[in-house]
């Protein structure tokens, strides 16, 4: 996908603008780095999140907004060892973990460890209001 594409009015519903929240059916879409973005199913998409917009000018709001947003390789583990515990029986162990997600053992202890700071340390919610 190229930095930005346009998207058309496909007969579908509209769309939301992640930036002002108005309805559209012609805006712009893009993939921008993100360590709170885990994919569902395919790894090879964690880290990208798709935003969409109604202009060209909302979209670079949020691309500059994202490009400010710091990427914490931590945060983007934390999510993997969600994602591969999510229907899994308790008591998985590091070595399990580090099978299901791809992750090394240190890695997943900084990311256990980053988890419980965002847990003891919860900081206030970034502003995402439309200027």
């Amino acid at each position: 996908m190229a930095d930005s594409d346009s998207v058309g009015d496909s007969g579908g519903p509209p769309e939301l603008c992640d930036w002002c929240g108005r309805t559209w059916r012609n805006g712009v879409l893009a993939l921008v780095r993100d360590s709170s973005a885990v994919h569902a199913h395919d790894p090879g998409k964690d880290g990208k999140r798709l935003i969409v917009a109604c202009s060209a000018l909302h979209l670079a709001q949020l691309q500059e907004e994202y490009r400010q947003r710091p990427f914490i390789n931590e945060e983007l583990w934390a999510w993997q060892i969600v994602r591969a515990l999510t229907g899994v029986a308790t008591g998985a162990t590091v070595d399990l973990i580090a099978f299901a997600t791809g992750l090394i053992v240190p890695q997943i202890h900084r990311a256990i460890a980053w988890r419980n700071e965002q847990l003891l340390h919860p900081s206030d919610p970034p502003n995402n209001e439309a200027q």
